[in-house]
């Protein structure tokens, strides 16, 4: 199971440095470190898309899923999506358009980091509601999930972790009462002072390492179906 995976020990790289670059084909849904994933819960994954931002595209850049599955690039945000295209499966569309190609059975957005210093939760809490509702609209048989904004080192001056809590519990209540789903995955990287655990970091204190993105993924099989 994915719960059994080793923490992977490879430097960590700022993900500043892949934006764009070729990426070479995803492993995920092979082995990592020696561990089999099962069949049940590489058909989950394989049917699922990751729309969001920098920390989401950390899916392909390091490997860990094919990007034709995750519609992400930087300083994405709820609040600004529709100004951004995404390059999947030989072509580039804005996130619908994109989504619509992949036509997955489950899609999970992850993205926040770019828009709690910028909009208040409550404004996010709307944006999210606007984009679940016009992605049912055109995938009315795909199932919804947000998943949780992740945290940060507690030293980061970026935002506190509290702010960053608060806005998860909005954006659960509110995606929850509007009939979606929501995704914790901020919990199992956190340490015991409610930070980034060190062994997730991807150094810079915002962003993850590719063992934060296997922590992720087992957080996705266990909550998502």
């Amino acid at each position: 199971a994915l719960s059994t995976f080793e923490s992977d020990t490879a430097t960590p790289e700022s993900y500043y440095e892949y934006q764009g670059s070729e990426l070479k084909e995803a492993d995920v849904l092979k082995t990592y470190n020696g561990k089999k994933i099962t069949d049940s819960q590489k058909a989950l994954i394989s049917n699922c898309a990751f729309v969001g931002d920098s920390i989401c595209s950390g899916l392909y850049v390091y490997g860990v899923l094919p990007q034709d599955i995750v519609v992400a690039v930087g300083n994405v945000g709820i609040r600004s999506i529709d100004d951004y295209t995404f390059k999947v499966n030989g072509g580039e569309y804005n996130a619908l358009d994109a989504l619509k190609v992949i036509a997955p059975k489950y899609v999970i957005f992850s993205m926040g980091m770019n828009d709690i210093n910028i909009t208040s939760a409550e404004t996010y809490c709307e944006n999210y509601l606007n984009m679940l509702k016009r992605t049912h609209d055109i995938l009315p048989q795909s199932k919804l999930y947000v998943a949780s904004i992740t945290p940060i080192d507690a030293a980061s001056s970026f935002a506190s972790n509290d702010k960053i809590n608060r806005y998860n519990a909005a954006v659960k209540q509110a995606v929850e009462g509007a009939g979606y789903n929501y995704i914790d995955i901020a919990t199992s990287l956190r340490d015991s002072t409610g930070g980034m655990n060190a062994r997730f970091s991807g150094g810079d204190g915002i962003h993850i390492n590719k063992s934060g993105y296997y922590s992720i993924l087992n957080d996705v099989v266990k909550q998502v179906g």
